[in-house]
């Protein structure tokens, strides 16, 4: 592991402690399927890299700080599942079968971190739903720092492969796309300010 993934592991687990306090506190909410989705997923990620011998430590960082997120989101009470989440969870769950007769058919881990990586970005819909919804709830300065973290652990990356750069780019791009989300909520009147 290089400097980049050490540092990107690191800012990644000391991001969930602010994250799981400000769910205790609900000034905040996050979705309990992406979360339960995202971990899950991490771990199938993970598993799959760590064969290919490549870029796994912050996947397997991901599964320990979604542990902690989904602890607090269901002691803070402040949660829901709806059709979007069972939808979501039926696709990854597709994504998953697949994945597992891969890994038992002894067929590639290189197409097992495509689907694990898919099923994390299919996850990420019913969280990003909510940002667009309620920006106000979604954490933007978290959700920044996971980018970086992301954007960190691609550059520690040995080679423009599959087992090294796909997860940290796809979880790069998803995270972006929340904090896009939630930078709806400063709704500045230019005019007022003047």
């Amino acid at each position: 592991m290089n400097t980049y993934q050490k540092v990107s592991v690191i800012m990644a687990l000391s991001l969930y402690l602010p994250l799981g306090y400000q769910i205790l506190t609900r000034k905040i909410s996050q979705n309990l399927a992406t979360f339960i989705l995202w971990g899950s997923l991490d771990a199938f990620a993970a598993a799959s890299i760590f064969v290919e011998h490549g870029n796994y430590q912050l996947p397997m960082a991901y599964v320990f700080g979604c542990t902690i997120v989904i602890v607090c989101i269901l002691k803070s009470g402040n949660y829901s599942w709806s059709r979007v989440e069972t939808a979501v969870a039926i696709l990854v769950t597709g994504c998953l079968a697949v994945w597992c007769i891969i890994v038992w058919g002894f067929e590639s881990p290189r197409l097992a971190t495509i689907l694990s990586t898919a099923g994390v970005v299919i996850s990420s819909l019913p969280q990003l739903r909510d940002s667009c919804r309620r920006p106000e709830e979604s954490p933007l300065v978290i959700y920044a720092g996971y980018t970086f973290v992301n954007v960190l652990s691609t550059i520690g990356g040995k080679a423009w492969t599959v087992e090294e750069r796909l997860y940290p780019v796809s979880c790069a791009v998803l995270c972006f796309a929340i904090v896009l989300a939630s930078m709806r909520r400063q709704k500045i009147n230019p005019i007022a300010n003047a």
